[in-house]
């Protein structure tokens, strides 16, 4: 057919847009300026626009049904033309003559194109039996079994043999007393098909009945099925395997890996691996390399999917958690399980917090298991709870890095509004015990926005002075403390940590308290550097006699001599209790700066 008849062949079963135009041919000229059209003209109706045809659902019921073989086959390029060639009134007649030869020729996607532009144009198509048949033909050619299902199931379709014939193909269930009926329903269509095309309907009903367990039964339907066909001998050794025929069912998949199709022999291994795993020959780990070999060759379909429910099953009998949720979880992502998706994601959550939260599992191996396998970790308060645990378990092993990640995730795929501040405080100290400063002001830029409570807006600026400082942005630091009500102990240890000791003495007066043995000695210590022996005497009168009997009691006492000399000795220890001096968790991380 030439290029402009398709277009209007095209044009035409769609039912839409201007034919000559489609075809090639220039739009029509305009009037001249200042001539007037015909008055009849005034409003035409659309240049070359196709009218829509009338209804057809009554002429096709009307027409005699004919068995595929009695029907004579009709050339698809032949249907094209008659399309090109239609009329309003023909149209429909010809659109169904090129879904007929469209579905003779297995081309069902194109035919489901034609089949449902004829219901647009007249709905009342689906209450004819030969119409709801051809589109349930069409849906299994493309492959859409479950839609041809709906389909085939009406009440005029029931008992008509070749609806039965195409339900077993669309893997409509062959089981009990419906199944029989099914099966016995669609034999007449299925003998009265010659060749191929019968081999291909007759295997269809030997796999459906292998799928619901009745491998006897479907031996009978593959013994008539030629000796050399590499389809039958898959299902062949599959029934006879079930029925305990070990040797003969193993020759028949061992022929199948030598002359099938690749699909073919993946399905001819995994059933292989199967009959190893449950006569003991192989054993589980072995099953599993196996498997995930076979997995790597042959992606998709129910061949891959049987695969990764037989390592799961593999897994939990061997009762090995990392391979079970390997398993479950390509399962889960690659597959549409259906009615099983809610059940199957709560096993694998179950498994997953097993792995996670097992003391005696590897924290690098739990927190990499827990990485992979997020999108599928639970979600509420046990996720959160899963990754507080796991974070602190990084932590503790002096991942800090790890664990900083860990929570960043948490805090930008699972945390709202306010609940991001308190996990940006977490993450900021995990980053500042990892030696990252840098990385810690960009966490907090990152999580600005909520109007988060005055308590939490102050542990995220402590964390913003502490990365500045360590950043060695000193005075900016310092400077920035003026925005914190309680900070003076951040300003003592800063001071402390620049030697500058007239302002450490002023800061840390606000600090000291009875207990706090280290502020007591660095304010002893800086009192020294400055040689205020007032301070130091008043220094040693106010907590020496709580501290008498103590380490940092002799310190103080020998640094805050009335005599004015220091010993040395009692400088060290001095100098050794000061070293203990940040006790807050902040007080720590501004330290290791």
């Amino acid at each position: 057919m030439t290029r402009p008849i398709r277009i209007l062949a095209l044009v035409l079963l769609a039912g839409t847009a201007s034919a000559a135009v489609a075809a090639g041919d220039p739009k029509p000229a305009a009037p001249a300026h200042g001539a007037h059209p015909p008055a009849a003209a005034a409003k035409p109706a659309p240049s070359g626009a196709v009218a829509k045809p009338p209804p057809f659902a009554a002429q096709l019921a009307e027409m005699p049904r004919t068995a595929p073989g009695e029907r004579p086959a009709i050339d698809i390029p032949l249907a094209w033309s008659l399309i090109a060639r239609s009329t309003a009134e023909t149209r429909q007649a010809a659109r169904w003559k090129l879904a007929t030869a469209l579905i003779d020729g297995r081309r069902g996607a194109e035919a489901l194109g034609v089949l449902e532009t004829m219901q647009r144009d007249d709905s009342a198509l689906d209450m004819v039996p030969a119409w709801r048949l051809a589109i349930g033909k069409a849906n299994v050619l493309a492959g859409r079994d479950a839609a041809a299902l709906t389909w085939f199931n009406a009440p005029e379709l029931m008992a008509d043999p070749e609806a039965c014939a195409w339900q077993i193909r669309a893997r409509a269930v062959i089981d009990g007393a419906a199944g029989s009926a099914l099966l016995k329903c669609a034999v007449p269509a299925i003998l009265a098909r010659r060749g191929s095309d019968r081999i291909a309907f007759m295997l269809d009903a030997a796999t459906g009945l292998i799928r619901s367990g009745h491998h006897a039964r479907a031996l009978r339907f593959l013994n008539a099925l030629p000796d050399q066909h590499s389809a039958a001998n898959l299902q062949r050794g599959i029934a006879l395997l079930a029925t305990g025929q070990h040797e003969p069912g193993k020759l028949r998949l061992e022929r199948v890996m030598l002359s099938g199709t690749p699909g073919e022999r993946a399905e001819a291994e995994l059933a292989l691996i199967r009959d190893g795993v449950a006569r003991g020959k192989i054993k589980p780990g072995d099953a599993a390399k196996r498997l995930d070999a076979l997995t790597f060759r042959w992606r998709g379909g129910d061949v891959e999917r049987a695969a990764l429910e037989f390592k799961w099953q593999i897994a939990e009998r061997a009762q090995d958690p990392v391979m079970a949720i390997v398993a479950s979880a390509a399962l889960f992502r690659h597959f549409d399980l259906g009615a099983q998706t809610g059940a199957t994601l709560t096993r694998i959550q179950a498994g997953l917090q097993a792995l996670v939260n097992d003391p005696k599992r590897p924290i690098a191996q739990a927190a990499g298991l827990f990485w992979e396998y997020r999108d599928l970790s639970p979600t509420g308060a046990p996720g959160d709870l899963l990754v507080s645990t796991l974070a602190d378990r990084l932590s503790a092993a002096g991942l800090y890095v790890r664990a900083a990640e860990l929570l960043q995730h948490q805090m930008q795929n699972r945390a709202i509004d306010i609940a991001k501040g308190p996990l940006s405080v977490r993450i900021a100290r995990l980053l500042l015990l990892a030696d990252k400063p840098d990385q810690v002001l960009a966490i907090l830029q990152r999580s600005e926005g909520p109007d988060y409570p005055a308590p939490m807006a102050e542990d995220r600026r402590r964390m913003q002075v502490i990365a500045t400082w360590r950043m060695g942005r000193r005075g900016d630091a310092l400077a920035m403390l003026d925005q914190i009500e309680s900070a003076d102990d951040l300003r003592a240890e800063m001071l402390w940590q620049a030697r500058d000791w007239a302002r450490f003495a002023d800061a840390n007066r606000a600090v000291l308290a009875a207990g706090r043995n280290g502020a007591v000695l660095r304010q002893a210590v800086a009192l020294v550097m400055l040689g205020d022996e007032p301070g130091l005497a008043a220094l040693r009168k106010r907590y020496l006699p709580a501290l008498r009997g103590t380490k940092a009691g002799e310190a103080l006492g020998a640094l805050a001599s009335s005599t004015g000399a220091v010993n040395p000795a009692a400088l060290d220890a001095a100098m050794a209790g000061v070293s203990e001096a940040p006790a807050d968790g902040d007080l720590l991380l501004l330290a290791r700066g």
